[in-house]
């Protein structure tokens, strides 16, 4: 997907300091050679923190990388672990979703199948909403996507679409095939916001019609790429006073950026947020277990 700009945050500078990952003791064992788990828990910006990735090689060819949904039921990842069988290797959660239907509010595709979609409109406006997805040739992208017509077709924007200021109003077309090209995706999943786009941070709530402040301290699973074709899985600890108080985007972001890649986006957090390795979890979940949920990114060992 192709970028025109790049966003000037006028918020004030956090993450000033690096911080310090090492591999993980109980989690890299028995692991492929592309796959390796980080943990951190240098503190950030003056607070305790902790937070977990998984780094994986998406031209390893021993590796799968697919979305698992749960067709109108919710799983943990621990059970979607279970259903699946032995060949796995990582589970996260991933999108937004509804308690009432049990379905997610974002993007979701499988085997190149549109499973679930974004919102269509929120009160009368239409959004993009960032996705994360891969191809058939297994390469990676992150775009702001809406689903076009009857068929939901994805399409993918250089972008987000925001409202026109005309006199007092601000008029709100809805997003189309002009401008945009068919996000042709085998395995998609959405979240949102975007958090770094062509390796800066670029930051987009607002755009998305996501709400809330960038400045509120969670739990958080994100996930980004690198230009050597590492897919980076990320779960960040919170609401555990003391130990770890989670992170704000603006944070996130510069995690992301000195990780180096270049792009990145944020997923449903809060007690949904769980890394799975192994058949191990990596942070404490602020819900004191995992948290059933509609979809998730899957690794696995491919079959011989």
């Amino acid at each position: 997907m192709k970028r025109i700009l790049l966003l000037l945050l006028t918020i004030p500078s956090f993450a000033s300091a690096q911080l310090r990952w090492h591999l993980s003791e109980t989690h890299n064992q028995g692991l492929p050679d592309g796959v390796k788990v980080y943990e951190t828990t240098d503190s950030l910006d003056g607070k305790p923190f902790r937070a977990f990735y998984l780094e994986a090689d998406l031209k390893d060819p021993q590796l799968e990388f697919s979305v698992r949904e749960g067709k109108g039921k919710r799983y943990t990842p621990a059970q979607y672990d279970s259903i699946e069988g032995p060949n796995v290797i990582a589970v996260m959660n991933t999108t937004f979703f509804s308690f009432t239907t049990n379905r997610s509010l974002n993007l979701v595709v499988h085997e190149g199948k549109v499973v679930d979609v974004n919102p269509k409109s929120v009160k009368n406006k239409y959004f993009t909403r960032s996705a994360f997805g891969l191809d058939r040739k297994g390469r990676p992208d992150i775009a702001w996507v809406y689903n076009v017509g009857k068929k939901e077709v994805p399409y993918a924007y250089d972008v987000p679409n925001t409202g026109k200021i005309n006199g007092t109003d601000t008029i709100w077309q809805q997003p189309g095939k002009r401008g945009a090209h068919k996000w042709k995706m085998k395995e998609a999943v959405g979240g949102g916001p975007i958090l770094v786009q062509n390796g800066q941070p670029y930051i987009t709530p607002a755009e998305e019609g996501m709400g809330g402040s960038l400045l509120l301290f969670h739990p958080r699973t994100a996930i980004g790429y690198t230009a050597d074709h590492k897919l980076i899985m990320m779960v960040i600890e919170g609401r555990n006073k003391g130990v770890a108080e989670g992170a704000i985007f603006p944070q996130m972001a510069k995690i992301f950026t000195d990780l180096h890649c270049v792009e990145a986006m944020n997923m449903d957090g809060g007690g949904s947020s769980a890394l799975f390795v192994n058949g191990k979890n990596t942070i404490k979940t602020s819900d004191g277990s995992q948290r059933p949920v509609p979809a998730v990114l899957m690794i696995k060992r491919k079959a011989p």
